[in-house]
Parts: C-alpha cells; structure tokens; sequence
C-alpha cells in the first residue's frame, strides 16, 4: 500500500478516542470530524446539559459515543471514566485534551483559590487524564495524545496588559512543557504527544469578545488573517496530529492563530 495512500493515513476506523472537554467548542468539532474518520468517541466533561446535548447530537448520526460527566482535576471521576471505556471499548487510542477555563483578574488581586483551579484544571488535569490515557496505551502498543494549549502559554506581549490572566498563561506555558516531557518519557511505548496552540477561538470561552464589537475588532485588527479561529481548523489540526500522517511527529506544539503570533 502506497504510503500516500490519503484515505489510510487519516482513516480513523475502530479507534477510540477519548476527548475531554468534547461537550463544546474545540472538543465537540473534534469529536465530530474523529466520528467522520470512523472513531468511536468518548467524550468527557464537567457541563452535564452540555454533555447530554452532546451525546444527542454526536449520536443522531449512527456513531459509536460514549458521554461521561467528569471534573478532569479529580482523580477519583478521572480513574473511574477510563474504567467505563476499557468495559465499553477495552482501551484508548487516541487522547485529546481539550478541557480548560479561564479566570481574568489583575495578579495582585486574583484570589488565590482562583489561581489554584485554573492551575488544577488546564495542567493537573491533563496530567491526570494523560497518564490514565497512556497506561491503557502502553497496554496496546502504541497510541497518539494531543494537547489543547494556547498562544497565552508562548507569549503575553500582545493582550497581557489589556487583559490580565497570569493563570491561563501560566498553565498553558506548563502543558507545552508538559508535552515535550511526556512525548520523550513514551516514545519507546510508541506514543506519540503532541500539542496545539490556537490563537483567538470563537468558542464558549471567548464568548465576550465575540459580543462586544469594539474587541472583536481589536483582535481582527492583530489577526494578520483578519478573524478569529473557527473551532473545526483546530480540529483539523488535532485529527492531523493524531493520524498516521504525522507518524514521525512527537513533542511539537503547533501554533494556530492566523498570525497572531507572527
């Protein structure tokens, strides 16, 4: 078989594939477009009404997907969501860890309980998810992990002193580190970790910027391309990261920002 063959290469068939945070935004397009590849889908998150919409909508469609409501910052719900894909689907393949929030308020005056569930959720949790990901892994052979970061985590110059968000930043900063560490610490168990970096996404997340015309403005105005990211470009980026095509690809974080960060 050629190795261009395309259709093989990003051909998902049988694979499971665990998203968390796959309830909305960035996390539901991927657990869309991997069910259009042929995977069978986990999708884990915190919103209960967002995860039975998800589970209704993802499933219209004849494919295989599993819906489990979990705080990934607790070890406890993490543990026992593995258990349930190992009795469903008897392990992982592909990981995508989409979970994260953001709370914006000035270093001085952000609360200290603030900071510590930004930290818990967008870097604990990933690290939680990640390793309970890879045992089921290792017992396979082989499996892809991709990381959901930000450009917050690479620089702060552009909105640090408008919008303040050490937290964020910091957490991000810590899973492309994080990245890095686990993709070199299993590469001999065949597991492959890599990380995406979006810019300005039109998600939950971003929702008042995207409301508010004179900052939706603003970021169209530093966007070399002129909008923000649509929560499927991503995706794209991810099933790329996560495929047969990027077999040789372990430990990068790869920036999608229409030239934010240019």
């Amino acid at each position: 078989m050629s190795e261009f063959d395309l259709k093989r290469q990003f051909d998902l068939n049988g694979q499971v594939a665990v998203i968390t945070g796959g309830a909305s935004g960035i996390g539901r397009a991927t657990a869309e477009l991997y069910l259009a590849l042929g995977a069978r889908v986990a999708v884990f998150d915190r919103n209960g009404d967002l995860l039975a919409r998800a589970r209704e909508d993802l499933g219209a469609g004849g494919g295989d997907v599993l819906a489990l409501e979990i705080d990934v910052a607790d070890e406890g719900t993490v543990s026992d969501a593995f258990d349930a894909v190992a009795s469903r689907w008897s392990g992982v393949d592909i990981l995508v860890n989409g979970a994260g929030i953001v709370m914006r308020n000035p270093t001085i005056d952000q609360p200290l309980a603030d900071w510590q569930r930004v930290i818990d959720v967008n870097l604990t949790g990933v690290f939680l998810v990640a390793r309970h990901a890879a045992r089921s892994m290792i017992r396979r052979g082989s499996g892809a992990i991709v990381n959901v970061a930000s450009v917050g985590g690479l620089q702060a110059g552009i909105t640090g002193r408008q919008y303040p968000n050490a937290a964020y930043r910091a957490s991000k900063g810590g899973v492309i580190n994080l990245t890095r560490a686990m993709a070199v610490e299993w590469a001999g168990q065949r597991i492959r970790v890599n990380g995406v970096a979006p810019g300005y996404v039109a998600t939950p997340l971003t929702e008042k910027i995207g409301s508010d015309p004179e900052r939706l403005a603003a970021v169209r105005s530093l966007t070399p391309l002129g909008r923000m990211v649509e929560p499927a470009e991503i995706a794209w980026t991810i099933a790329f990261l996560s495929s047969r095509a990027a077999s040789m690809i372990t430990g990068q974080t790869v920036v999608v920002d229409g030239g934010l960060t240019a």
